[in-house]
């Protein structure tokens, strides 16, 4: 439980510190593509090295059903029901303010519920837990930068800055209290669903920017690659 409650404690000053950076000082957009194509590769490498092979043996032939309800889960809320928050700038800074707090808060939400109940399941919560780290710093750097685009005041901003930082903590606290004491089936199906919903992240807000045309796309596509490789050794280290 200590360790669990320091990963919480590191995600949540990871978070803050990418919130807050902005305030002091601009972000390369070079740099941050790179941060967001090595996240990228993280996220995708910890679903396919880790979360899948853990869950395979309790559910089987079925291993593939929660983890498409995750991905569609996410689709769904994303695209038509909320409004596309644009949170990894892949796109023009067309959605500010208080849609694109919510947009991004719930994909931080939703690495608090991966979190929770990938620690209860001691060999993939280490991996799950670098993963989200991360994943947070250049997520809450692109929420300060739409907040500061759309002409938040600064005092505001750093509010924000903070309620964002603590919605994975929160949500893993609630879901590892939750899933602790069930059956190990249900654990590997909340498991699956977390898988999807980091595969969704990865393939539809963080992959495009490999793939943008730009002179560092090859720098990106080593990023890539290297979030992928992380986690591969990352079987053996943990």
């Amino acid at each position: 439980m200590t360790t669990f409650l320091w990963y919480l404690l590191l995600i949540f000053a990871i978070s803050a510190i990418g919130g807050l950076l902005p305030l002091v000082k601009s972000w390369s957009k070079d740099s941050f593509r790179l941060i967001i194509s090595f996240g990228a590769g993280v996220l995708i490498g910890t679903c396919f090295f880790h979360m899948l092979p853990a869950i395979i043996q309790p559910l089987g032939s079925n291993v593939g059903i929660p983890v498409i309800i995750g991905f569609f889960i996410i689709y769904i809320l994303e695209r038509f029901i909320m409004v596309h928050s644009c949170g990894e700038d892949v796109c023009d800074f067309h959605t500010v303010g208080i849609s694109a707090f919510l947009g991004i808060s719930f994909h931080s939400l939703i690495d608090g519920l991966s979190m929770g109940a990938g620690f209860i399941v001691k060999d993939i919560g280490s991996m799950i837990f670098l993963a989200i780290i991360i994943h947070k710093f250049p997520c809450a750097l692109s929420l300060t930068s739409i907040l500061i685009q759309g002409g938040y005041k600064k005092a505001k901003i750093i509010q924000l800055a903070i309620i964002f930082a603590l919605t994975t903590p929160i949500g893993a606290v609630i879901t590892f209290s939750v899933l602790k004491n069930l059956p190990e089936y249900t654990l590997a199906w909340a498991i699956g669903i977390s898988a999807g919903t980091f595969l969704y992240i990865a393939i539809s807000d963080l992959l495009p920017y490999v793939h943008q045309h730009n002179p560092r796309k090859y720098f990106n596509l080593a990023g890539l690659m290297l979030g992928l490789l992380l986690m591969w050794f990352g079987k053996y280290l943990f």
